[in-house]
């Protein structure tokens, strides 16, 4: 019956894999580690917002220019961003389904990373879209690799199912900092993907979804006005911790912004949502305060794993000094490449037949499978750190499942 209405092959054939939910069901007296928005919520001033928003606004579609303004503003230090420039978006999940149906489907194929944000390569290959990601290697703590990366001249036959001959690549896809891993790629490396890609025609899609946790000269909206091919998505929900508001938004040249609103309605983000987002944007003092504790919580998981060797000696001056480094691993499991800032990291255990979520449920925390994610498997898990107060429980389940064989 289904085949009778010309539904498209792809969402027939493929089942969708995809960590989001819309149930948590947290361990009994549990803490959530799953879900990627800020545990510390949202910059308080977005209350005050909300207060004092007229319910009269609710009626009228939206049209309010106040987070155009409050982007360009942002961004204003970096970068010059006018109107034409922004595409508002419901999330950043929306920026990218708008982006996959803006190209030609037709024997093309997505260069990505394995792994990364699943719920991208899924749609990719719901829309017709071949996918065929570069694999970040295990042995190398899953540290991505820009020369590697720029070498990858085929397609993986065991991901895209297709060789080079048939398909091209259309374009690129790198979520900075990455999902699951938390790690930040430098600006000069994504600048060189981005030039390489230029020379072929090839769009670079760079989701910062999580990039309000690096720097703000790491972005790749510093160099949309350079690169007319390259597209940069950034959303509300994860470092304002605005994920029920459904804020994101495209930066890119003015010519590709104009193709997307060919695809999408103008109506996008609500009235309450423009203003709170706006208010959000203006306070990065937020963001700063969340990073320095989850680099705290970062350095204390790193000393459970890797407990720090100090060793004492006396330098040519006569006085003695204490130098610390990164002893070996103090049991199985590992944290992947990360940047400390970020809310998100990945562990990995060394016994394949562990599923690490489970074990994490068993003692309270609950995080994203491995499994979700393309080029993991159970024997990892994706975690966004909790809030202080709550990272004891957390700290407390990596100190035992690092025991276990």
């Amino acid at each position: 019956m289904m085949n009778r209405l010309k539904i498209k092959e792809q969402l027939l054939e493929h089942d969708t894999i995809s960590y989001a939910m819309d149930h948590i069901e947290l361990p009994k007296g549990g803490i959530d580690c799953s879900e990627g928005c800020n545990p510390y919520g949202f910059p308080p001033e977005c209350a005050e917002v909300l207060k004092n928003f007229d319910p009269a606004r609710m009626g009228p579609y939206p049209h309010s220019d106040a987070l155009y303004d409050a982007i360009a503003e942002f961004w204003k230090d970096q970068i010059n961003v006018e109107r034409d420039n922004i595409l508002l978006t419901d999330g950043s999940i929306n920026a990218l389904y708008i982006i996959n149906n803006i190209f030609d489907t037709h024997h093309a194929v997505v260069l990505g990373i394995s792994p990364q944000f699943t719920d991208y390569y899924m749609h990719a290959e719901m829309t017709g879209l071949g996918y065929a990601p570069y694999q970040l290697k295990r042995e190398n703590n899953y540290k991505f690799d820009g020369y590697e990366f720029l070498a990858m001249h085929y397609v993986a036959d065991k991901f895209a199912e297709v060789s080079v001959p048939q398909r091209e690549y259309n374009f690129i896809y790198i979520d900075n900092p990455n999902n699951p891993t938390g790690q930040c790629i430098d600006i000069e490396e994504i600048e060189n993907i981005i030039k390489a890609a230029r020379k072929h025609d090839i769009t670079v899609i760079i989701d910062e979804a999580y990039g309000d946790f690096m720097p703000m000269e790491n972005s790749a909206v510093r160099l949309f006005a350079e690169y007319p091919n390259l597209a940069v998505v950034r959303t509300l929900s994860k470092g304002y911790g605005l994920a029920g508001m459904r804020i994101g938004y495209i930066i890119a040249h003015k010519n590709l912004i104009a193709c997307m609103k060919k695809m999408t309605n103008p109506y996008m983000v609500g009235e309450l949502a423009r203003e709170v987002g706006a208010e959000a944007l203006r306070h990065r003092e937020f963001i700063e305060s969340c990073k320095a504790d989850f680099a705290e919580m970062k350095n204390e998981i790193r000393e459970v794993l890797t407990p720090s060797i100090y060793k004492k000696f006396t330098n040519e001056k006569g006085v003695e000094v204490v130098k610390k480094k990164r002893g070996p691993a103090s049991g199985r499991l590992h944290m992947s490449e990360t940047l400390d800032t970020n809310s998100l990291l990945l562990l990995y255990h060394d016994n394949p037949g562990i599923n690490l979520k489970e074990e994490f449920y068993k003692r309270g925390v609950l995080v994203i499978d491995g499994y979700d994610f393309k080029g993991l498997d159970s024997s990892a898990a994706r975690i966004r750190l909790p809030i202080k107060e709550e990272f004891p429980v957390l700290l407390d389940a990596i100190t035992e499942i690092n025991k276990l064989d």
